[in-house]
């Protein structure tokens, strides 16, 4: 039985769309996160013309600010195209939101995935599919390696502590046969594993919090995004830890359940703006 699990698509559903025909055979499909567009050019041309500047920061101050109503648009718009994609594959899509994704638009997955049988949104939430368990939490700790708290789907590390703890309760309650397989589906990746390094800082950007929850928990599959630049996967005691990398970069990867095997691809593309934006965001800090 094979899975794919894509990441950070950031509204680069052209890829997506090419991604597609080469997963029919799944049998499902995860999503870490950060699926509707962030880059909006309208927006970025107004950012430049106000602040005199290309400055990321001050991009996302706006966008989250004074542009909202916008972007809000913006996100929905995109959030609509990638359901239309997703919801006509033949089997189930587990995704989750990312912290770039506003609250309007958690809503709206919310409201979409309840319509649609093979839809499951998981910002906060478990589920129980078959034989599987699936724990999913969009959230993500204030960054380190950027402004603190400047994107909607931060929050403090004490309210995601407390919300970790209550999903692992209502995990309890679901999982009373241990032959079950228990998944993971986050945005942030747990610390200090191959899914969260930062090479252009050489430190490690993920989740401390994520890391205790899964030690605690004993996943047998543990999928997250948010760190574009740390596509691979490592197995740590009984749980492989994945992240499929960033589609927006064409990036994704397949996983082969029985034989506990990764496959980490790259679609074939030509130059793409949206990619070299995101690629190079680091130095317009």
């Amino acid at each position: 039985m094979t899975i794919a699990v894509v990441g950070d698509i950031h509204g680069s559903l052209n890829n997506l769309s090419r991604l597609i025909p080469k997963i029919k055979q799944a049998k499902a499909l995860f999503v870490t996160g950060d699926i509707t567009g962030t880059v909006s050019y309208s927006l970025i041309v107004k950012s430049i013309l106000k602040t005199k500047t290309i400055s990321r920061e001050k991009y996302t101050d706006l966008v989250y600010g004074k542009y909202r109503e916008k972007f809000v648009k913006f996100q929905i718009k995109s959030a609509t195209k990638f359901l239309k994609l997703v919801r006509k594959l033949d089997f189930p899509v587990f995704f989750t939101h990312g912290n770039s994704e506003t609250e309007e638009v958690r809503e709206f997955f919310t409201t979409q995935a309840k319509d649609n049988d093979n839809l499951y949104y998981l910002g906060n939430s478990v589920v129980k599919h078959d034989e599987w368990i699936i724990t999913g939490y969009g959230y993500c700790s204030p960054a380190v390696y950027r402004k603190a708290l400047q994107t909607p789907g931060e929050k403090e590390d004490t309210e995601i502590i407390k919300e970790l703890y209550t999903l692992e309760a209502k995990l309890l309650n679901i999982n009373s046969d241990s032959n079950l397989t228990k998944f993971a589906l986050f945005h942030e990746p747990p610390f200090n594993t191959k899914a969260d390094y930062l090479p252009f800082l050489k430190i490690h950007g993920g989740s401390k919090n994520i890391l205790s929850h899964i030690n605690r928990v004993k996943y047998d599959y543990v999928f997250a995004g948010h760190i574009h630049e740390s596509q691979g996967y490592e197995i740590r005691e009984r749980s492989l830890i994945l992240n499929p990398g960033a589609l927006v970069n064409a990036q994704w990867a397949i996983l082969k359940l029985k034989e506990k095997t990764v496959q980490c691809n790259k679609l074939v593309s030509l130059f793409n703006l949206k990619s070299f934006i995101y690629n190079t965001r680091n130095h317009f800090q």
